[in-house]
């Protein structure tokens, strides 16, 4: 379980800490603001664990371009000067032990023996045959759904080891799942009983998948099939929203299920590790926002989520102390969060009992969010016309002249919605301010 992370002088950190709830955390903030720096930062100490090996999982090492970019100016000219010491630092619990490791620019794991000491140990046991507990570390990036491996091979059954294959890649592995169900399926078929792993996928699925029953590959279409309330439905031709979760929900599963075959069905409840989702309610419907969070943790109860969202139903649906809100620029020094059970920088408030208006406006800054961008530009205008209108009452007619133009401006960009127009034109006449041939009655 990660406590906290610090970052220095990391992409647009000149310095950040954060620290992390041990089921769900939550980052919100404009764009732009890190979110998926952070994660970013994230999968790099955990590629830690794999440090040494041949395991190709994607985030590993902190790169030049990773260093934080220090506008300069000098005689008119803008630079962007690369800063130095750029480092990131990280604590956790793993395995009840309290772990602290840092990963530099350049470094090849030289201050984060212990961790890499665990990873060494766990693949040890594993070529071994020993039933070690592996945990499991995974990364979903937004572009999850297209970003898809093309070379990935499939190849006879290997190691449990390859189950790491580009799991810290934000790039979608959804390939290599289907085509680990479909051997399942056909190994079923032939020893005429499903694989546990295929139960506990299948399990996890219809956990995290509303009005689904079933869960299975179809031999005769060579496609995943999802069975809903309105029937069986081919894998390709659902939703965005529904290809997202299944394919995610799937791969988290049959990924633990690789690792540890050891724990058989028990292996979504069992499982340990940690998982990125940048952007959690991609594609999906507002109704799906509100559990997606349950859902998951539900499915995969030891689990340790870190996410990204620009929902308000996603907040709504979370537990006081799941959220950091990067738009908090307090409190980012360096802190050890270890043994806290909330996040932070964040509120401690509860959400599920605020309105989306109350968390549009409080939580993700959006002044009067019961207002659409425009209905609320159509009330300041009002607002303005009428505080020229009661000006005009004590003011000459040279000066009603130019009071006339900046009301016909302020209602120009509005002259579509006639009503709105031609009220804000009554009153402008009613006060006297007319133009020659509104006083000629023309």
């Amino acid at each position: 379980m990660l406590s906290n992370l610090t970052l220095n002088n990391f992409r647009r950190y000149k310095k950040g800490s954060f620290c992390f709830h041990p089921k769900m955390t939550v980052l919100v903030g404009e764009n732009g603001k890190g979110k998926t720096t952070i994660l970013d930062a994230i999968a790099i100490m955990l590629g830690t664990y794999f440090q040494g090996s041949r395991i190709k999982t994607g985030q590993s090492t902190v790169k030049k371009s990773d260093a934080h970019l220090l506008p300069i100016e000098t005689d008119g000219q803008l630079n962007l000067e690369p800063q130095e010491d750029v480092f990131i630092k990280a604590e956790a619990t793993i395995r009840g032990k309290r772990v602290n490791w840092i990963r530099e620019l350049g470094d090849r794991g030289g201050k984060a023996k212990n961790i890499v000491s665990i990873g060494v140990q766990d693949r040890k046991k594993t070529v071994k045959g020993e039933p070690v507990d592996l945990p499991l570390y995974l990364y979903y990036g937004s572009g999850r759904l297209w970003d898809i491996h093309r070379n990935i091979k499939t190849e006879k059954p290997g190691s449990r080891l390859d189950a790491y294959r580009f799991c810290l890649d934000p790039k979608s592995d959804q390939k290599a799942f289907e085509e680990w169900f479909k051997k399942r399926t056909l190994v079923a078929l032939q020893k005429k009983t499903p694989s546990s792993g295929m139960k506990a996928v299948k399990e996890a699925a219809l956990k995290c998948i509303p009005n689904a029953t079933d869960f299975y590959h179809d031999i005769e279409m060579d496609e995943l099939i999802i069975v809903t309330d309105e029937g069986p439905m081919p894998f390709g031709l659902l939703s965005d929203g529904y290809r997202n979760m299944v394919a995610m929900v799937a791969d988290i599963a049959h990924r633990a299920s690789r690792l540890n075959p050891h724990m058989e069905e028990g292996v979504t409840a069992r499982i340990e590790g940690i998982v990125l989702i940048d952007e959690i309610d991609l594609h999906l419907h507002p109704k799906w926002q509100r559990r997606v969070v349950s859902d998951l943790q539900e499915a995969f109860p030891k689990l340790q989520f870190i996410a990204t969202t620009h929902s308000p139903f996603i907040i709504q649906s979370l537990e006081p102390g799941q959220v950091i809100d990067l738009d908090d620029t307090e409190n980012i020094e360096e802190k050890s969060c270890y043994g806290w059970n909330e996040a932070a920088p964040g509120t401690k408030a509860p959400y599920s009992n605020r309105s989306i208006e109350d968390i549009v406006e409080d939580i993700m800054g959006i002044d009067i969010p019961q207002r659409s961008e425009r209905h609320q530009k159509m009330y300041d205008a009002a607002q303005k016309y009428y505080k020229i209108l009661r000006q005009a009452k004590n003011t000459d007619e040279a000066h009603k002249k130019e009071l006339k133009e900046e009301l016909d401006r302020l209602a120009a960009p509005f002259s579509e919605n006639i009503a709105y127009y031609a009220f804000l034109e009554a009153e402008r006449i009613a006060a006297g301010i007319t133009s020659p041939d509104e006083e000629k009655g023309e």
